[in-house]
């Protein structure tokens, strides 16, 4: 009887320790939740049900049938619409593949597993075979380490490949950034995020939508390890976890979030948890924290559910929402933030109520829906970042040394990558080949970086005739278009541009060159949709709708449904995709649109600030509007804006944005980022309500600004005048430095000093550097009209300043470059008794006399304008 027991005992652990082994979903009530969303976006992707879902027709294992399941079930549409089957297989075999490979990998718990390290997708990027690729070439690398090493160790790898250089919003694929060997914050976090999990290590972008402190947003890298998130900053190896330049800045910021893919499994700080991704609210890692409570009600002052309550922060130029929380059945909505102002704006509908908040001074906050949008008043509102703590103490003196030693090896291994891109006199050979200006082609090489290869095939695959077009295409592309896009591409939509009849003979002229032969809609990756279109239209709306335009709209009414809330990552859908999948977001359908009629000949574009779609038609812009939006009256109203503001011209998105009144909200329009406001001809835009925002930033502890509620009637011109709001200037003396000392630094020491200087000891390799780099050129002219001089100290000879001639140009003319060895200087005059612990770059104005006029430390955007402010 006993032997019988421990028999049947030993058969039910084995049964069941087999049973777990199995599956990759051992949850039972989850492994439900997946099959029955996996069944609904099968129903939905069902027009491209081949493509999609052949792939388990083959002979899968549990584990291979439950991961591609998780996927599918909730895959954002522009996942379903522009990949396939296979290609999601290929992904998660990987997965399966490091989760046995890695010594980590069987201990990872299942929800953390499911949420980070099964996606391929880590945000809105363009997705790639990165994990196939580099499979191998990644675990080499952490062959023998734990997985905090690993970790380490990736990091220092995403550094040999790639380094920090701004770009446009379009997130790039992780194979792209590599080519080009270059990202922006978001391009290097995702990069980072895919080489970490394709190691097998759980890892998330996690960012900050918008600082308090900085016109500007910034994104980093957490990896899961014993049961804890650590940060490092992607392509920017520490020594240690947890230690980044953004430490500090990160300790001021309002929010710090990630998305979360699929429905929420593990018990996370969810801000919103939604059926197929949640948003995580990382703040309490980094700040200290508060949660506040919004109470809403109607106007009888009857609690209101499902309000949207959107937590709004003052950021380039704009009241930007960084979270939206809807209230519950009590009209209540929580969001846990830091200790700076908001403003909180609650709306249901067109009903609305706002008022901002200091988080510090605020418990609850009741809003009730009592405004009347067709009031017209201006208001001044002061906003105060959070306040500036004092900075952590860093690793030892000793790891700061060994890792900056092997950045600078990494440097190198990068920078043989980048020397091995076209050469000079290989450029001028295919110029003279083609016979193109060599300047123009040496333009379109240098903007290529490490995709020159495809641009050069898609100029030598073009034929005589049609060289000049190419190059005007190419010269009107986005650069990181020219980095990522391939020739065949390139040449399926010059070859495929069909010439409208009324400008036939001025093919370069602007209509035809921008909104028909132009390939780039908005953020959408370029794909060749000129053939396909052309292929696969039907005949009667390829032979018509030149002719009759709203062809086109009545196409897509009538093939095309309408899912918003699917497309969760925000990522667009390519032109084909819309059409393959016949399941689109209003945006992506835009862009569609566009396509179509791009294809046909049709100019076409989405109109710059509402991004409304359009087609020229009788010499005239036509609004398109489809069958489930509102039509506004076709009827125009007419602004005009003007400031006599000189110092500094007032740039859109830096000192002023314009919003209309949609839903409820104020919905900013989208124009060009740092447009001057003397570039702003009289707008033409629809009848309705909208709000003009001004700000100014004195310095990184508040901003100045005014928000200005106006109605604008059909027909109506308006004129508004735009009146940055100023603080008394601050004339106290913070500290002298000994000119003298420095000077010794420059041969030229006698004229430096003579009209006061800026001095900025810098770190080359980090991200906020090559801001001061950015912030500078703008203000060239103004700079060196005034005559001073930028003197830039790094701590060692081996630093290595990563400026291009070009680059360097564009900086002020009176600009120096020296060493301050291990930053002696720097320390006798600015740290004398107390410790060294400077954040840089650090960024000091003086007299001719050595007093500090201004000071500034670490990350911050706008110090070229705080700069000019202060010499004025």
């Amino acid at each position: 009887m006993k032997i019988f027991s421990h028999l049947f005992l030993f058969l039910i652990i084995a049964l069941t320790s087999g049973c777990s082994g199995r599956h990759l979903i051992n949850n039972k009530e989850y492994l439900t939740i997946v099959g029955k969303s996996f069944e609904e976006r099968k129903q939905l992707a069902d027009n491209r049900n081949v493509a999609l879902f052949a792939v388990f027709n083959r002979k899968l294992s549990v584990k291979q049938t439950e991961a591609l399941k998780f996927l599918y079930a909730f895959m954002p549409l522009s996942d379903l619409a522009d990949y396939d089957g296979e290609f999601f297989f290929a992904n998660i075999e990987m997965s399966l593949r490091a989760k046995e490979e890695t010594s980590w990998g069987k201990e990872i718990p299942e929800d953390i597993f499911l949420h980070y390290v099964l996606p391929c997708r880590v945000n809105n990027e363009n997705l790639d075979s990165f994990r196939i690729v580099y499979y191998d070439e990644i675990l080499n690398r952490v062959r023998n380490k734990n997985i905090r090493e690993a970790a380490l160790e990736i990091n220092h790898w995403c550094h040999e490949k790639v380094s920090y250089q701004p770009a446009d919003i379009r997130t790039s694929a992780p194979m792209s950034t590599i080519l080009s060997a270059r990202g922006r914050c978001g391009e290097e976090s995702t990069f980072t995020v895919a080489a970490l999990r394709t190691a097998g290590i759980p890892a998330r972008q996690v960012y900050t939508p918008r600082w308090a402190h900085s016109d500007d947003n910034h994104a980093w890298v957490e990896i899961w390890l014993s049961g804890e998130w650590f940060y490092m900053g992607a392509c920017e190896p520490e020594p240690v976890l947890d230690l980044g330049w953004f430490t500090e800045p990160a300790r001021r910021a309002m929010l710090v979030n990630t998305k979360s893919f699929g429905t929420a499994l593990g018990n996370e700080n969810a801000i919103n948890k939604f059926k197929n991704y949640t948003e995580v609210n990382s703040l309490s890692k980094y700040s200290v924290t508060k949660k506040i409570f919004v109470k809403v009600l109607d106007n009888k002052g009857d609690p209101v559910q499902d309000a949207k309550v959107e937590y709004q922060l003052y950021n380039y130029a704009e009241f930007y929402p960084l979270a939206t929380v809807p209230t519950n059945s009590g009209g209540l909505s929580r969001f846990e933030t830091g200790l700076g102002d908001l403003m909180v704006w609650a709306h249901k509908g067109d009903d609305f109520d706002y008022k901002k908040i200091t988080v510090n001074e605020t418990d609850t906050l009741i809003l009730k829906f009592t405004r009347n949008v067709n009031e017209s008043y201006g208001i001044d509102i002061d906003f105060i970042a959070p306040m500036t703590r004092s900075v952590l103490p860093g690793p030892s003196k000793e790891l700061i040394e060994q890792n900056s030693k092997r950045l600078t090896e990494e440097n190198t291994i990068r920078d043989k990558y980048i020397s091995s891109w076209i050469k000079p006199a290989e450029v001028k050979d295919l110029a003279l080949k083609l016979s193109v200006d060599t300047a123009k082609l040496t333009d379109f090489f240098n903007r290529s970086m490490g995709n020159y290869s495809e641009i050069r095939s898609f100029l030598l695959s073009t034929p005589d005739s049609l060289v000049p077009l190419a190059c005007s295409m190419l010269e009107i592309l986005p650069d990181k278009d020219l980095r990522d896009t391939k020739g065949y591409i390139l040449s399926d939509h010059l070859k495929n541009c069909t010439i409208p009849d009324c400008h036939i003979d001025r093919q370069q002229s602007d209509i035809v060159l921008n909104y028909v032969l132009n390939p780039r809609i908005d953020n959408e990756l370029i794909v060749g949709w000129r053939s396909f279109f052309k292929k696969n239209l039907p005949s009667k709306l390829r032979e018509n709708a030149y002719s009759y335009p709203t062809l086109v709209i009545q196409y897509l009414n009538d093939n095309i449904k309408i899912c918003n809330e699917e497309n969760y990552y925000k990522t667009p859908l390519t032109p084909k995709g819309v059409f393959d999948l016949k399941v689109s977001d209003t945006h992506s359908r835009s862009i569609c649109f566009v396509a179509i009629c791009r294809s046909l000949g049709i100019p076409s574009r989405l109109e710059p600030g509402s991004m409304v779609p359009q087609y020229f038609f009788n010499n005239v812009w036509n609004d398109v509007w489809f069958a489930d939006q509102n039509k506004p009256s076709q009827g125009k109203g007419y602004l005009k804006l003007v400031s006599s503001e000189k110092n500094p011209v007032p740039e859109y998105y830096h000192h002023f944005t314009l919003a209309k009144f949609e839903n409820g909200r104020y919905n900013t329009m989208e124009y060009e980022e740092n447009k001057k406001i003397t570039d702003f001809k009289e707008l033409s835009l629809a009848p309705g309500n909208y709000m003009l925002v001004t700000g100014n930033r004195p310095d990184d502890k508040k901003v100045l600004s005014n928000a200005t509620f106006f109605n604008l009637a059909e027909s109506e011109h308006k004129t508004l005048e735009i009146t940055l709001r100023k603080e008394m200037p601050d004339n106290t003396i913070l500290g002298k430095i000994d000119l003298n000392k420095i000077g010794s630094l420059f041969s030229e020491k006698k004229e430096i000093f003579m009209k006061g200087t800026v001095i900025i000891w810098i770190e080359p390799e980090n991200e906020p550097t090559r801001h001061i780099f950015n912030d500078l050129p703008p203000l060239k002219n103004e700079l060196d009209s005034w005559g001073g001089y930028f003197l830039f100290l790094s701590g060692s000879l081996n630093d290595k300043i990563d400026l291009n001639p070009d680059e360097i140009n564009k900086l002020p003319s009176n600009s120096l470059w020296g060493t301050d060895d291990h930053y002696s200087l720097l320390s006798e005059n600015l740290y004398s008794g107390i410790p060294f612990n400077a954040v840089f770059p650090l960024v000091i104005q003086t007299d001719k006399d050595g007093n500090i006029i201004f000071r500034s430390e670490g990350y911050r955007i706008g110090i070229g304008e705080q700069i000019l402010k202060n010499i004025r």
